[in-house]
């Protein structure tokens, strides 16, 4: 169980407390918070309805959480227009350890003679980085002695219905569960990063190519020599099935062994038309669904059997500081369109340490209309990523080298997924569309193995012995990449030193006849207006010490310029081996780049 420090009490109701009071009293709870009114149902306050609140007791003789546990068909969908709520719910049942995370404690809650009834339940949903435990009481909406929404197709099994309420509670009203986002929603009963996928953009090359590699879409030589591309999909309501190929009763399966059914987790002559589970060709997937809804759950525990991940969290907001827009204060500076003030934005650098590594980053807002009936927009939000310098440690002021941008979406969260990143160093910017939007967000980032990451805060550094110095002036040097002369014979295994009066910086090594290319940038701040920085070219012998091949001196004058130029290579005993071609970028302002 998620520890009790990371829990926030919906309302600050505590569920024990309240508990105890009751069953004290021998008065079953009624939530003044959220009341069995119209108030709980309706936006609007003076509706009217002939819908009566009744607790399960009242509508059945043996009222239970659940009846042999949860299943995916468990759930019906009442007459509220909330199918991404009953679709969560669905999924949910597929995770015991979730479930017990939602429904906290399940047998102590229970109608048992073991404990006293006092009409109170408890639920916990993932909320902006924490669980929130929200209560109700057990008085639920009827119409005829039946319920009108969320409900179990076991008579009296009440664990959805009592989920649905604790959902409400959350959003404000039942109405306000019309129409929402099943991502949303499946976020909020796992803490996972739940997002919307476009078949037709995503799916169609970048899932089918997982086919064959480790997902859960399966292609099978079914019927000796075809592959077969296969999805398994599963219908919350149970009732309609896909009815073309590949369908329960269709003859594609004939031509299948048993092993294969097996290995497939179906049983021959044990189909279910109305059960909701099926199969389908996932070319006829691709005609007939337009999006998915995927939840992802990242193994983050140290010791694992199963691919674990790195987790890191953030949390900041876009805030303009009380500043004019464009201020260096400023927190909300709008996306890239907005090329004035985008670098307001916050900023995080990152190093990717090993060639292909992936990293998936999860940028979440705040709701700022929990438990509210009137549900104020979202901003919109995405994220923009670029490659930076090497050794940068202070903030970027113009935007550089684009690696990657997310869908802008005025939603909960966006995600931006990069795969097989070349080692280096790089910089996220999460943004609104727009400057001067306000908003709480939370950063999750996830990555095969460790990456640094931390927030640039600092527009330049400070100088001198005691740091007592402004910076006058910032230079970035680009080295593009040496050319050895024709004498020079085999392959080399190189690497590139740059040194100035306080410290050195090396590139990665890499392997050449004639050439080598690097194409990596290294910033300086300085207080002089002419700065010498030394360029040394070293062979990587691995196995044996390292040999130092030749040097060049780099003059890097400030003149507001962006210079290219090919120095000439010399060896310890002052012969030319070579060329190195590079360019000095220096300016008079250290907020300049």
């Amino acid at each position: 169980m998620t520890k009790s420090d990371k829990i926030r009490y919906f309302g600050s109701q505590n569920y024990e407390k309240l508990q105890k009071i009751c069953v004290k009293k021998k008065q079953p709870f009624v939530d003044t918070l959220f009341p069995p009114t119209n108030q709980s149902l309706f936006l609007e306050q003076g509706r009217s309805s002939d819908i009566v609140w009744k607790r399960p007791a009242e509508l059945h003789p043996d009222p239970h959480l659940f009846v042999e546990g949860a299943s995916p068909n468990d759930v019906t969908q009442g007459i509220l227009g909330n199918c991404w709520f009953v679709s969560a719910c669905s999924a949910l049942t597929h995770n015991l350890k979730l479930l017990a995370q939602v429904i906290p404690n399940a047998d102590d809650q229970e109608w048992s003679p073991k404990h006293a009834y006092a009409g109170i339940f408890r639920f916990r949903f993932w909320r902006f980085g924490k669980w929130v435990e929200v209560v109700i009481d057990d008085l639920l909406p009827t119409r005829d002695g039946k319920l009108l929404f969320a409900r179990s197709k076991t008579p009296n099994e009440f664990w959805s219905a009592l989920l649905e309420k604790a959902f409400a509670k959350l959003y404000g009203c039942y109405e306000n569960l019309v129409g929402g986002h099943l991502s949303d929603a499946l976020q909020d009963v796992s803490g996972g990063v739940a997002e919307t996928l476009h078949v037709r953009k995503f799916l169609k090359d970048s899932v089918y190519k997982s086919c064959n590699s480790k997902t859960n879409f399966r292609s099978y030589l079914l019927g000796s020599k075809q592959k077969q591309n296969l999805i398994r999909l599963q219908n919350p309501w149970g009732e309609k099935e896909w009815n073309g190929a590949w369908s329960d009763d269709s003859s594609e399966w004939q031509n299948v062994s048993d092993s294969q059914l097996s290995a497939m987790g179906v049983e021959r002559g044990n189909s279910d038309n109305n059960d909701g589970d099926f199969w389908m060709p996932w070319e006829s997937f691709v005609q007939y669904f337009t999006d998915i809804s995927l939840c992802q759950l990242f193994n983050t525990s140290v010791f694992s059997f199963t691919k674990s991940y790195d987790e890191q969290i953030v949390f900041s907001e876009w805030t303009t500081n009380g500043k004019k827009s464009g201020a260096p204060d400023d927190r909300a500076g709008g996306c890239l369109n907005f090329q004035a003030t985008f670098c307001n934005n916050p900023q995080y650098i990152f190093d990717i340490p090993s060639p292909n590594c992936s990293v998936m980053f999860a940028l979440t807002q705040n709701d700022p209309s929990e438990g509210l009936k009137k549900r104020e927009p979202f901003v919109t939000i995405g994220m923009h990523v670029m490659k930076v310098e090497n050794n940068r440690q202070y903030r970027v002021h113009q935007a550089m080298h684009p690696i990657a941008t997310s869908d802008y979406a005025s939603g909960r969260s966006v995600y931006l997924h990069l795969q097989s990143l070349p080692r280096g160093r790089y910089l996220l910017v999460p943004t609104t569309f727009a400057p001067k939007e306000q908003a709480l967000f939370m950063l999750r980032i996830y990555s095969d193995e460790h990456i640094h990451f931390s927030p640039l805060t600092k527009h330049a550094p400070k100088l001198g012995l005691f740091g007592c110095k402004s910076a006058h002036s910032v230079t970035r040097l680009t080295i593009h990449g040496v050319n050895f002369n024709s004498q020079s014979t085999g392959t080399h295994h190189v690497y590139a030193i740059l040194k100035d009066s306080n410290k050195s910086f090396r590139t990665k090594s890499l392997s050449g006849v004639k050439s080598i290319e690097w194409e990596e940038e290294f910033l300086f701040h300085k207080s002089k207006d002419r700065q010498q920085y030394k360029l040394e070219i070293w062979e990587d012998r691995k196995m044996a010490r390292d040999h130092l091949m030749a040097q060049s001196v780099i003059i890097a004058l400030i003149d507001n310029e962006n210079r290219d130029t090919t120095l000439e290579l010399t060896d310890p005993r002052g012969t030319i081996i070579g060329t190195v071609s590079i360019t000095v970028s220096a300016f008079d302002d250290p907020m300049y780049l």
